[in-house]
């Protein structure tokens, strides 16, 4: 992939939005119900993106050794293939930080 710094552009900007979001429903004491929302989310972009591999959709398996000729498809699939296990760790981060806060304010009340 010729520009492949577009795809960690890509993971970077997602990765800054979802820490963003994750804490706004933090401070607004929704983490666990936006941890639920992220997981499955990012299981289904892995879902279909896998499908998207596996029936060859447009060249999408094709992101790894496009070189000069890389499309929009071979964008997409690359970033939806790197994007949710990352999205994954950051929703189990984000249950954990939840799961703490409730068995210290448990602890101390």
């Amino acid at each position: 992939m010729r520009d492949a710094w577009l795809v960690y552009l890509a993971l970077g900007a997602l990765f800054v939005l979802v820490c963003g979001l994750l804490a706004g429903a933090w401070a607004r004491g929704r983490l666990g119900a936006a941890s639920v929302v992220l997981f499955v989310a990012a299981a289904c972009v892995w879902v279909l993106d896998f499908a998207a591999i596996s029936s060859d959709y447009r060249d999408a398996d094709g992101f790894f050794d496009c070189g000069e000729d890389c499309t929009g498809v071979h964008f997409s699939t690359a970033v939806g293939f790197l994007a949710p296990p990352l999205l994954i760790a950051m929703s189990a981060l984000a249950a954990l930080v939840m799961l703490l806060q409730r068995r210290r304010a448990r602890l101390a009340g």
